[in-house]
C-alpha cells in the first residue's frame, strides 16, 4: 500500500482546511514579498542615486560669507568638495516654493521627466509635488508674484524624502516643492540664502572634525547638519532597513495563525485514523514513516500557497515593490522578487508546518498497536465531558459548556481566529489615533506660540516682535544632535510643564524634553556632556528635570546659559516664536515653522498609509473568518450523530444550528476583550521602537470609535463564518 496515493483524497475530504490554511499562507507572503521588495529596491536605487548625484556629507551655514578664493583653499587644504548652494523661500497663497541656484558638484538634482528649464519665465519643479497636485509639464506655476511654464520634473538625492524643515515628522507634498530655473530668472529673485554643501571624500574622521573647526575660526558657524543626522537622506535607507527588517519578521510570526490550525486538525485526523494507523503498522510501517506521512499533509499548504503567492509576486514584482514608496519621491526603482526571498517563502512556512504535525501526531504514534487498532488509544476518563453533570441548568448551556470544555483544541483555534482578527484590526486603528492624540496633546503642550522663526543670524535687538530665544545646537556623547533653547521664562510664550502639569521656570537649570529622556535615557539629575558642533568644544550639564514634550528632541534653559555654550552675548537670539506671523526679511529666515504644522503633517501621513491600515484591516477579517471557519467545519463533523439524533426528536434545522453552533458565541467575549490590551501594548511598543527614525515618541491611543468598529467588524467576520460552514453544511 503507499501511502503518497491518500494525499488527493485527504485534500477533497478536507477542503476548508486546506483552503484557509493556503489563504492564512498567502496573506502572510504578501506582506513579506511586498516590505522585502521593497526594501531592497529601495537600498540599491538609494545607493546608485547617492553616488550619482554627489549627495553631501554634511550642510553648514556661517556668519560670515565665505568668498569663492576661501572655497578654493579649503578645498586644497582639507582635500573636500566645497560649495556655495543659494536658495529662497517663496511663499504664495500658503504653498512655499524653495528655489534653487544651481550646484555642479554637490547635490546635483536629476531630471526625471521632461527637459531642464532653459529659457526665462522656465521652471522645473520636484516630481512628489507635481504628482499629488496633478501638475502636467507645459502647465503654468505661480511662484510669487510671476507664472513660469513647468517644462520638466526633478529630484534631488537630499530631498528624497521631502522634509520642508529638519526638524518636521513626515514630508509635505502639498503645500512645499522645491525648484530650479534659469540663472538668470533666480538672479531676479532678490536677497536669497545661502549655505555651504560638503564632500569629505571619504575622510569623515578627524580631517572633517579639523574642517569644521577652522570654518568655524575663520567664518563663524550658525549651524552645522551631517548626513547621518539628516532625515532627508537618513530615512531613505533607515525605513528601508526597516521594511526588510519587518519583512523577516512578518515570515515568522504571520504564518503561526495557519500553524495552529494544522496542529489541531492533524491531530485530530490522527485520532479519527487509529485504526488505520494500527493497520499500517502492524504491516510494518515505523513511527517515524508513519509521522512524516501525516506531516506532508501539513506541508501542502506551504507549498501550494508558497509556490502561488512567488509565481504572482515575481510577475507583478515592480508595481508590488512601489507601494513601498508612500513616504519618498517617486523614486525610478527596480524591483524583482530574489530568488532566495521566494525560496525561504516556499520553505520557511512548510517547514512551520510540518513541525507542527509532527508535534502534534508524535505522542499518539508512540501508543501501543493494539490500542490503535482498537480505536482507544489517547483516551482517558473524559471527565470534562460530564462537567455540570446534575445541574439544574439549561439543556442548551449544557450542551455548549461541555462542547467547549471537551474539545479545547478546536475551542483554542476559534478564540485566536477571534482574538488575532480583532488584535490586528485594532492594530490598525491605532496608528491612525494615537497620531491624532498625539497632535493634541503637543498642541496642548508646546506653549502659546504658533509661528516660529529660526534665523540666518543672530540678531541682538528684534524689532520684529514676538519672543526672541538662542537656540543652540548640540550633539551627546553618542553623535545625536539636539538643540538647546534658551529663553527668559519669566515671559515666555513656552510656557513650559513637567510630566505632573507643573510649571517649569528655565532659571533653574537646565531642563529635557520627554523625548529627550527616551531617546537618550537621561533622567532628572543626572549629569552629561554636550558637544558644540561649531567649535566641537566640550560642556557638562546637569539634568534639572523634564517638561512634556513628545515631538521635539530640546533641552530649555535661561539665554545665559545657552549662550555660554557658543560663547556669544546673553542678550544674542537666532529664533523667534510668535502668537501671529510676523514680517521679517525672506533672506534672514532660515526656515518658518507653524505649530499646527504638525496637524497638516499627520493628515499627509494617514492619507499616504491608509492602504497599509486597510490591509491589515483585510488580514484581521481574513485570520478571524478562516480560523473559525476550519473550527466550525470541525465541529459540525464531530457532531454528525447528535445533529441526526436532534432531527429524529423533531428539532427544526435552526434550533439544531443555534444548539451546535451557539457554544462558540461564548468565545467571542473573551476575544474581543483580549484584542484591546494587546493591541493597546503592542502599538505602544511599536512606536517606541520606531520613536529615533519617526523623530517623536508617539503613545499608543484607540478611540472608543474604533473600538466599537472592530467589535462590528470581527462579530461581523465571525458570522461570515458560521454563514459559509452552514451554506456548506446540510445545516441550512
Amino acid at each position: 500500500m503507499k501511502l503518497r496515493r491518500r494525499y488527493i483524497r485527504n485534500m477533497r475530504g478536507n477542503t476548508s482546511f486546506y483552503v484557509a490554511s493556503v489563504v492564512l499562507t498567502v496573506a502572510a507572503l504578501a506582506l513579506f514579498f511586498l516590505f522585502h521588495i521593497a526594501g531592497n529596491a529601495i537600498l540599491d536605487f538609494a545607493d546608485h542615486f547617492f553616488e550619482e548625484q554627489k549627495v553631501e556629507n554634511a550642510h553648514f551655514t556661517t556668519y560670515v560669507p565665505i568668498t569663492e578664493q576661501g572655497i578654493e583653499e579649503l578645498e586644497e587644504q582639507y582635500v573636500i568638495t566645497l560649495e556655495a548652494q543659494h536658495f529662497v523661500n517663496i511663499d504664495t497663497d500658503g504653498t512655499t516654493a524653495r528655489v534653487f541656484r544651481k550646484t555642479e558638484k554637490v547635490d546635483l538634482y536629476d531630471v526625471t521627466e521632461g527637459e531642464d528649464a532653459k529659457s526665462a519665465d522656465e521652471v522645473i519643479i520636484s516630481e512628489g509635488y507635481a504628482d499629488n497636485m496633478e501638475i502636467s509639464i507645459g502647465e503654468e506655476i505661480r511662484i510669487g508674484d510671476k507664472d513660469y511654464t513647468v517644462t520638466g520634473f526633478f529630484q534631488r538625492p537630499d530631498y528624497l524624502y521631502m522634509l520642508e524643515n529638519e526638524d518636521d515628522s513626515y514630508k509635505n507634498i502639498s503645500s512645499f516643492f522645491l525648484a530650479y530655473m534659469t540663472d538668470e530668472d533666480f538672479a531676479e529673485l532678490g536677497e536669497t540664502n545661502c549655505q555651504y554643501l560638503v564632500r569629505y571624500n571619504g575622510k569623515e574622521g578627524k580631517d572633517a572634525e579639523d574642517f569644521r573647526k577652522a570654518v568655524n575660526e575663520q567664518y563663524h558657524m550658525s549651524s552645522y547638519s551631517a548626513a547621518e543626522e539628516n532625515q532627508r537622506i537618513l530615512m531613505v535607507r533607515q525605513q528601508a532597513q526597516m521594511f526588510v527588517v519587518m519583512s523577516w519578521m512578518l515570515l515568522c510570526i504571520l504564518p503561526l495563525a495557519a500553524v495552529a490550525l494544522i496542529c489541531i486538525v492533524i491531530s485530530r485526523k490522527v485520532k479519527t485514523e487509529q485504526r488505520m494507523i494500527g493497520t499500517l503498522s502492524a504491516l510494518g510501517y515505523t513511527t517515524g514513516q508513519l509521522a512524516l506521512h501525516y506531516a506532508g499533509f501539513a506541508a501542502a499548504p506551504g507549498i501550494i500557497g508558497g509556490i502561488l503567492t512567488s509565481v504572482v509576486t515575481a510577475a507583478a514584482a515592480q508595481p508590488y515593490g512601489e507601494l513601498g514608496l508612500t513616504d519618498y519621491e517617486p523614486m525610478r526603482i527596480s524591483c524583482q522578487l530574489s530568488w532566495y526571498a521566494a525560496f525561504l517563502g516556499i520553505l520557511v512556512p512548510t517547514v512551520m508546518y510540518i513541525l507542527a504535525a509532527l508535534l502534534s501526531v508524535r505522542r499518539l504514534l508512540k501508543q501501543n498497536t493494539v490500542l490503535l487498532l482498537n480505536g482507544s488509544a489517547g483516551e482517558g476518563k473524559h471527565k470534562l465531558r460530564r462537567i455540570m453533570a446534575g445541574r439544574k441548568v439549561s439543556f442548551r448551556l449544557k450542551f455548549a459548556v461541555r462542547s467547549l470544555v471537551g474539545s479545547p483544541a478546536r475551542s483554542f483555534v476559534i478564540f485566536l481566529g477571534v482574538f488575532l482578527g480583532g488584535f490586528i484590526m485594532l492594530t490598525g486603528f491605532s496608528v491612525y489615533d494615537s497620531m491624532l492624540h498625539m497632535v493634541d496633546t503637543v498642541q496642548r503642550t508646546a506653549g502659546t506660540y504658533e509661528y516660529q522663526y529660526t534665523l540666518s543670524e543672530l540678531l541682538y535687538d528684534n524689532p520684529y516682535g514676538g519672543e526672541l530665544m538662542l537656540a543652540v545646537p548640540v550633539e551627546d556623547e553618542e553623535g545625536n544632535t539636539m538643540t538647546v533653547i534658551g529663553t527668559d521664562s519669566g515671559r515666555s510664550l513656552l510656557n513650559l510643564t513637567d510630566e505632573e502639569g507643573e510649571k517649569v521656570s528655565t532659571a533653574e537649570g537646565y531642563f529635557i524634553t520627554s523625548l529627550t529622556a527616551y531617546l537618550s535615557g537621561w533622567e532628572t539629575g543626572d549629569t552629561v556632556t554636550l558637544y558644540n558642533p561649531l567649535s566641537m568644544e566640550r560642556n557638562r550639564i546637569r539634568i534639572s528635570g523634564i517638561v512634556e514634550n513628545d515631538a521635539a528632541r530640546m533641552i530649555y534653559t535661561s539665554r545665559e546659559n545657552a549662550a555660554a555654550i557658543i560663547g556669544t552675548d546673553t542678550d544674542a537670539g537666532n529664533m523667534i516664536i510668535s502668537e501671529k506671523r510676523l514680517d521679517i526679511p525672506e533672506s534672514l529666515v532660515r526656515s518658518e515653522n507653524r505649530k499646527s504644522d504638525l496637524s497638516d503633517q499627520v493628515d499627509t501621513v494617514i492619507d499616504q498609509t491608509g492602504y497599509m491600515i486597510n490591509a491589515m484591516v483585510g488580514l484581521g477579517i481574513l485570520i478571524c473568518v478562516s480560523s473559525v471557519y476550519v473550527a466550525v467545519n470541525m465541529l459540525v463533523s464531530e457532531n454528525r450523530r447528535n445533529i441526526a439524533m436532534f432531527r429524529v426528536l423533531g428539532y427544526q434545522e435552526r434550533a439544531i444550528g443555534r444548539i451546535i453552533f451557539g457554544s462558540n458565541y461564548l468565545l467571542l467575549i473573551p476575544g474581543i476583550l483580549l484584542s484591546f490590551p494587546a493591541a493597546y501594548a503592542f502599538s505602544g511598543l511599536f512606536f517606541r521602537s520606531f520613536a529615533e527614525m519617526m523623530g517623536m515618541l508617539v503613545g499608543a491611543y484607540i478611540r472608543p470609535s474604533s473600538c466599537a468598529v472592530s467589535v462590528i467588524l470581527t462579530v461581523g467576520s465571525y458570522m461570515t463564518s458560521l454563514h459559509l460552514v452552514k451554506c456548506n453544511s446540510y445545516l441550512v
